[in-house]
């Protein structure tokens, strides 16, 4: 299955094309002349395949192979997500909940940011939302929605239940504009957003469940081509649409708000994507994506430190955005997935990245197959 490997190394690339892209405050280059927000838009756009929501995706059909291969009872596969996720979790909300000091002090907001910090009420959004950092988010998420992986089983017999996905990301639209209109307190309005999100993103773990059951159907090859024709050509269509959309934040300078066909279609992104990658398995991947795909999920963990460390080296520099996000998109993936492979070898710090079994804690300190880990 080396198109998994494939799919799982696409998702750590563009998370990181996605948070690359963004100027250093996370906005589109406001400042900047639309001319000069082509190319950050542009690889934002392109990246925006394989989102957070397409990480989930392949999470949660990682999880459907390694449990066909050795089911365990409800409540013991329970127990080793929590060593898996919410162990490094806990590691990785620490790190992030002080290590964003480093650039809040060279950027000038030290200040607010150890006063977050000093207050109790940070640290439960931090261990709840996974506040402490932008993208923590993704570890707790996971976590609750493979606790319903009883009920995603049953589109791997039927598959047609994988359809819920639809209505299920249809919801989420109507929950999330529902909670903005309804509600002032901003920790409130994430709160319920966030119980919205873990309810209707089921529709990822049906997906993926059912997209497991064609693949155990076993494709052929005339079958796999055409289900990979299907594919591109909903994802050439759905990235039109992003296009437009695209070409609204280039004139204006802000992300906005996904609405209607934009909406859709980048929530639908990663299935497709998914199912483009099942459709190549035909084709000749490289033995060796099994080798580095291991590391896509300390790539996702490790890359916002090393995109804080070049945001402050680079501060003050008068570099176009073109040349910052290419900086910055090259020494985030590079400088994390080196470590990403150094911690890998390491019996020591294997475990923080989902790699191995916690020193003191578990008797064998041997690495985790690459199919069992559900990241």
């Amino acid at each position: 299955m080396y198109w998994l490997d494939g799919a799982r190394l696409a998702a750590a690339f563009c998370i990181i094309g996605i948070h690359s892209s963004a100027d250093n405050v996370g906005q589109a280059f406001a400042n900047a002349l639309p001319g000069e927000r082509v190319f950050p838009v542009l690889l934002r756009t392109v990246s925006e395949i394989a989102s957070t929501e397409y990480f989930i995706l392949v999470s949660l059909f990682l999880l459907a192979v390694r449990m066909s291969r050795n089911e365990l009872p409800y409540f013991a596969n329970v127990r080793q997500q929590v060593r898996r996720l919410l162990v490094p979790f806990l590691l990785w909300t620490v790190f992030y909940a002080f290590f964003r000091l480093y650039k809040a002090h060279y950027l000038g907001y030290a200040d607010s940011m150890w006063s977050e910090i000093m207050q109790w009420q940070s640290w439960v959004y931090y261990l709840t939302l996974g506040w402490s950092n932008y993208h923590m988010h993704f570890l707790p998420t996971l976590f609750v929605l493979i606790l319903f992986y009883p009920i995603y089983k049953l589109a791997i017999k039927a598959p047609v239940i994988g359809l819920a996905v639809l209505p299920l990301i249809y919801l989420n639209s109507m929950f999330g504009g529902f909670i903005w209109r309804t509600f002032e307190d901003i920790m409130i309005i994430e709160s319920w957003m966030r119980v919205a999100k873990l309810l209707t993103y089921t529709g990822y773990g049906f997906a993926a469940y059912a997209l497991y059951g064609i693949w155990l159907s076993g494709l052929d090859k005339k079958t796999s081509k055409s289900l990979f024709g299907f594919a591109l050509l909903a994802l050439v269509i759905g990235i039109l649409i992003k296009l437009v959309h695209a070409a609204e934040i280039i004139q204006t300078g802000n992300f906005g708000i996904r609405r209607g066909a934009v909406y859709m279609g980048h929530f639908l992104f990663p299935c497709f994507m998914v199912m483009a990658f099942m459709g190549s398995q035909y084709f000749r991947w490289p033995q060796k994506l099994a080798q580095w795909s291991k590391y896509s999920f300390g790539m996702y963990l490790m890359h916002p430190a090393f995109l804080y460390m070049i945001e402050v080296v680079l501060r003050g520099q008068t570099l176009s955005p073109t040349a910052l996000v290419l900086v910055k998109f090259t020494f985030a993936v590079t400088m994390s997935l080196c470590t990403s492979v150094a911690f890998g070898k390491s019996r020591w710090l294997a475990w923080t990245i989902g790699l191995g079994k916690i020193p003191f804690f578990e008797s064998s300190a041997k690495s985790v197959p690459r199919t069992a880990v559900a990241s």
